[in-house]
């Protein structure tokens, strides 16, 4: 990775002091442990696609799992107690600031045309660290989009869902940390689309403000 370099007032040839170096670098400092630490434009995003639970899938037989060309998805009918949801997970990178809302998103296409329609999907998430008591609440983000005028077939979306980092302070995401994931299709508030929605891909952005960690 390359890192941003900023306007220094040093002439070449001179050398610049350590602080002087992070400033230009927008680096906050290195630390004993080797973990360098961003700051300004050197906090960015990193995103990592979590797990899916195909255990669940496979022995369900659902969501069915379907193929446009190269691409394929997991096809989502609106739920209804029925095992047509899908199970994610993902560990908290070491890189994460622990002082920002984590961003994810779902990539989906249109099972079938429609026309000025809606459909909603629901993310549920939850975390623990180790050693706490896995919990078995979640916290529910539904989101709702509409389809458009004459929205073909295939037509794709990608949706995004803010997951709040310190909605249950003092207990907030921390590094290291396993971040579970619930997606369902749920019903829109109106103009339900008929069509089934394809989930094609499901992302998780963390702004990081280091690189390395300490420990494995």
């Amino acid at each position: 990775m390359a890192l941003k370099h900023a306007a220094s007032t040093k002439v070449k040839g001179e050398i610049l002091t350590a602080a002087e170096w992070n400033a230009a670098h927008e680096v906050a400092g290195f630390e004993s442990t080797g973990i360098i630490t961003l700051s300004g434009g050197g906090l960015v995003y990193i995103e990592l696609r979590p797990d899916v639970d195909w255990a669940t899938v496979q022995a369900q037989g659902k969501p069915t799992f379907v193929n446009r060309g190269v691409f394929g998805g997991y096809s989502l009918p609106i739920y209804n107690n029925d095992n047509e949801e899908l199970y994610l997970g993902i560990c908290v990178p070491g890189r994460y600031d622990e002082v920002s809302d984590i961003i994810a998103h779902a990539d989906c296409w249109l099972a079938g045309a429609e026309d000025t329609k809606n459909f909603k999907l629901q993310l549920s998430w939850d975390h623990y660290t180790e050693g706490d008591v896995v919990p078995a609440t979640s916290n529910d983000i539904a989101v709702e989009t509409a389809t458009g005028a004459s929205a073909a077939q295939y037509k794709s979306f990608r949706v995004p869902f803010t997951i709040d980092y310190d909605i249950d302070t003092p207990d907030n995401i921390a590094a290291e940390d396993r971040l579970g994931l619930r997606l369902r299709r749920i019903a829109a508030s109106e103009n339900e689309c008929v069509s089934e929605i394809v989930i094609a891909h499901v992302g998780v952005s963390f702004r990081r403000d280091k690189l390395g960690v300490a420990t494995p």
